[in-house]
């Protein structure tokens, strides 16, 4: 199941991922709460946004490449964060929180170069390889806000789950207790220092399709790897168009151009990566 764990920011820059470790801790003081996150990450992010006064909009669409996760852009001074909706949820979830790295760097003014050119996490930058710096980080940031360290172990403990004798079952368990895929937890597994390099390499030669028939048959975390593909939703654009429309507050030309608009953020969403 690849070498997501040699290519992690954790491997290859130790002192970089503590950082990092140190960032999500303090932006979840701030931003997530005692309680799992799971899907309160898009409410995150759009809380995040609102008192950074930075106007975004979150859009969800199911998107032709099953391989794109997300993507982010500005455009006239608004950030767009689209996510495929086609997506498994637990997948979507992971999406959210590493785009939220590329957006905290550009509302932070640290590094607002990546979205400001358009910022895209695909499949491989989630399980094989990161291409930039960023989107190392970004990885690292997006598994420690969604499973910080004091609550995997509390986790670990209330279940049981015991280091070198984790299975697949129990990563199963805690893939449905945070909503995260399969991978991202062994990595947090690894990170956290619960399971050796030996186990590690276990756990991620699992072959994939095993780990699907062990979620159908058990149960666990099955309701994270359904797709919410019927969800179309364009943030604000589309209810503030239609409350102007109905309210005759915009002029025939005006609401042409609109919808104008609205349509080729459609298009943008459907094409081919």
């Amino acid at each position: 199941m690849g070498n997501v764990f040699e290519e992690s920011l954790f491997s290859k820059q130790y002192k970089k991922f503590e950082e990092i470790n140190f960032l999500a801790k303090a932006f979840s003081a701030s931003y997530c709460g005692s309680s799992i996150v799971r899907d309160s990450i898009f409410g995150i992010v759009s809380n995040y946004a609102r008192k950074r006064e930075l106007s975004l909009e979150i859009l969800r669409y199911p998107f032709k490449d099953d391989e794109l996760w997300a993507f982010t852009f500005v455009k006239k001074g608004t950030v767009f964060l689209c996510v495929n909706s086609g997506l498994a949820i637990c997948k979507q979830i992971f999406a959210v929180a590493h785009e939220l790295y590329h957006i905290h760097c550009y509302a932070e003014d640290i590094d607002p170069n990546t979205i400001t050119c358009g910022s895209l996490l695909d499949s491989k930058i989630t399980d094989d390889l990161a291409v930039s710096r960023e989107d190392l980080e970004a990885n690292a940031f997006a598994g420690l806000i969604l499973m910080p360290d004091s609550m995997l172990d509390e986790q670990l403990k209330i279940f049981g789950i015991v280091g070198e004798r984790i299975s697949v079952d129990d990563v199963l368990t805690l893939m449905d207790l945070f909503a995260l895929p399969y991978k991202a937890v062994v990595l947090r597994l690894a990170e956290n220092r619960n399971i050796a390099l030996e186990k590690i390499k276990d756990l991620l030669m699992v072959d994939a399709d095993f780990v699907s028939e062990r979620i159908m048959l058990t149960g666990k975390a099955l309701r994270w790897q359904q797709d919410s593909r019927a969800l179309s939703y364009f943030g604000s654009l589309l209810d503030d168009m239609e409350h102007n429309s109905e309210n005759d507050l915009l002029t025939d030309s005006r609401e042409k151009s609109d919808r104008q608009y609205l349509e080729r953020i459609r298009k943008y969403c459907r094409r081919d990566s």
